[in-house]
């Protein structure tokens, strides 16, 4: 490891001049130019270092990139991280990159730009090492992520399909635990039809859906933890029209996730049958639509391996840290769900993503660029381990 992180350590204001390029360019997911421009850099800086790097033109989103390295071994791992950001245009002119301390601020430094060029910096070291035990090492850059990766998915699905493992470059939790399990995230609107009328000459003739869609929430809160590590929150309602309506029409949005496919199924066989219950005000009728846009992540026992190899890494660089679940969703539930280990977290140390405080900590730059670099050395020189309990 002391020639990676030599290597590192002596890259150290390249990285800090790259991220600051990064940072300080407008890139929220709709802003196509913005994200094209740090497509194009990517692509540029893949060049210059030798690699293959392909644009997939896009029309609605910025281009997505793929970057290859080639071996003269029998591994393939992947590489994924994404270019957009949450951040409306303005935001990088209005509070550019800068430090506070140990903190490095600013728009995407954390989500994740930081973990981009961990990414690139890890592959360049092992490249710059003599390190050649693979086949490929890709590196997959998604242009869309923080809208769900509607165009990235089908692009890099049957690419990862093919590789021993891969790792997704979010931010490391901020205690420096990596990611091995994260929830399944789905979506689903229930609505309610009643009927109209006038509330204070006929009440009687109508069917308030508001009144019945009051007692389904009731009722959905209550299939919270129906399995375990099922949640499930009734976040949007709307419908009706003016007080003095008796509402026709009302629906709620909820939030779903699970820890995993046996629980996805259980709320998922749930909700439809709560829809089809009698209705407790007569003459409404309910309906519920929604489905788990991102499968669970869960700690399989090659996501455990993998995970155990990672923590030995970061023992060899003189650091310990741990792996952790988490609620939210990234590209890693996409992977999971296509049966491929994977980890994630495996970018710099950080937090407060999608704030004006949104931060990593300089001081990781190095260490965990040095452990995704000995994490991807160790995955590829033990494949044949790994392929055991996949």
């Amino acid at each position: 490891m002391d020639s990676i992180l030599d290597f590192l350590e002596s890259s150290r204001a390249s990285f800090l001049a790259d991220l600051a390029a990064l940072v300080n360019v407008d890139c929220g997911t709709y802003n196509k130019a913005g994200v094209d421009w740090v497509g194009e850099w990517i692509g540029a800086r893949c060049h210059e270092w030798g690699w293959e790097a392909e644009r997939l033109p896009q029309t609605e989103y910025g281009d997505c990139w793929i970057a290859r390295l080639r071996g003269d071994g029998a591994g393939r791992l992947m590489l994924v991280g994404h270019t957009d950001t949450v951040y409306p245009d303005g935001t990088a002119a209005g509070r550019p990159m800068r430090f506070d301390g140990p903190k490095i601020l600013g728009p995407g430094t954390c989500d994740m730009k930081g973990g981009l060029l961990v990414g690139m910096y890890a592959l360049r070291a092992l490249q710059n090492t003599g390190f050649r035990n693979f086949s490929e090492l890709v590196f997959f850059f998604n242009s869309e992520e923080e809208v769900g990766s509607p165009v990235s998915r089908p692009l890099y699905s049957p690419v990862v399909r093919e590789m021993d493992a891969a790792l997704v470059l979010e931010s490391a939790r901020a205690n420096g635990d990596i990611v091995s399990a994260r929830k399944g995230v789905g979506e689903y609107t229930l609505r309610v039809k009643g009927k109209a009328a006038h509330a204070g000459v006929e009440p009687e003739k109508g069917a308030s859906a508001v009144l019945e869609l009051a007692h389904r929430i009731v009722a959905l809160h209550a299939l919270n933890s129906i399995a375990p590590g099922v949640t499930l929150n009734a976040g949007v309602i709307g419908g009706a029209t003016r007080p003095n309506v008796v509402p026709e029409e009302a629906w709620v949005t909820v939030d779903v996730r699970a820890v995993d496919p046996a629980g996805a199924e259980a709320i998922s066989a749930a909700l439809a049958e709560l829809a089809a219950r009698a209705s407790t005000v007569p003459r409404t009728q309910v309906e519920i639509a929604g489905y788990f846009g991102h499968a669970p992540m869960a700690k399989t026992p090659a996501v455990a391996l993998l995970a155990k190899w990672a923590k030995e890494a970061a023992r060899d660089l003189g650091f310990e840290m741990g792996d952790a679940a988490t609620g939210g969703a990234s590209d890693a539930n996409a992977i999971a769900g296509l049966g491929v280990p994977v980890l994630d977290g495996l970018g710099p140390v950080g937090g407060l993503d999608h704030s004006p405080d949104e931060y990593i900590e300089a001081d990781s730059l190095a260490p965990r660029t040095a452990l995704l670099a000995g994490s991807i050395r160790g995955i590829l020189e033990r494949r044949e381990k790994l392929a055991e309990v996949r």
